[in-house]
């Protein structure tokens, strides 16, 4: 008897099972991402919320699914939702994109705001990577993220330092990191090249200062992505 309940406990469980719904918040407000996780949740599917930059390739809104994905019924509703809250024409893609993959029981939702996805931020988001610098006096990098905010981790009288602040492409290739406490701002000359090994071809993208700093005197630096 007791055998029989715990079989019908699991499959209540299981079929209780909701659908879990990855929605990027990087580029949304704060309203907007609490009213669509409110109607996602109120129609029983569980919203897991990330910052992560957009997959490559996506231009539009597009929810991101697997093609083992449990309820094909799921996706028309959560468009039907967004609809309700002011979001249309959401694209669906059956495919990963990147590293970025869905099972049966869960699936992408991008969404991004009219008018977001333009040149500037194509280039924004070309250049938002960690750079290591080389030739320096002491280890230092820098982090350009794609908000628009920079962080500089440096080693100074062997104590490492934080310095923080926002960027922007001023001319490209040039780039603008400004403190926001009233210094002056730093500036940057962006090199794209391409370096081979034994292994193969390395896009490499180096950030150059135009003048000595002294945070980092003699430093450039670089990030490399293997082909």
């Amino acid at each position: 008897m007791h055998f029989k309940l715990i079989i019908i406990f699991f499959v209540f469980l299981t079929g209780c099972t909701s659908t879990k719904v990855h929605l990027y918040t990087k580029y949304l407000s704060e309203n907007e991402s609490q009213d669509i996780t409110k109607e996602l949740e109120n129609n029983n599917f569980t919203v897991i919320e990330n910052t992560l930059s957009i997959p490559e390739g996506i231009r539009e809104s597009t929810i991101i699914y697997s093609p083992f994905l449990k309820s094909r019924e799921d996706l028309n509703n959560t468009v039907d939702l967004l609809s309700r809250v002011g979001w249309s024409d959401i694209k669906l893609e059956s495919l990963v994109k990147g590293n970025h993959w869905y099972g049966k029981n869960s699936f992408g939702l991008i969404l991004i705001p009219n008018g977001l996805i333009n040149k500037d931020w194509e280039i924004k988001k070309d250049l938002s990577h960690k750079y290591v610098g080389t030739n320096c006096d002491a280890q230092v990098e820098i982090e350009l993220q794609d908000n628009n905010l920079y962080k500089i981790t440096y080693t100074q009288k062997k104590q490492t330092k934080v310095k923080k602040g926002f960027w922007k492409v001023s001319s490209y290739p040039y780039l603008e990191l400004s403190a926001g406490n009233g210094s002056l701002p730093m500036y940057f000359e962006t090199i794209k090249r391409i370096e081979e090994d034994l292994i193969g071809k390395v896009n490499i993208i180096e950030i150059k200062p135009i003048q000595s700093y002294q945070m980092f005197s003699n430093c450039s630096f670089s990030y490399g992505l293997r082909n």
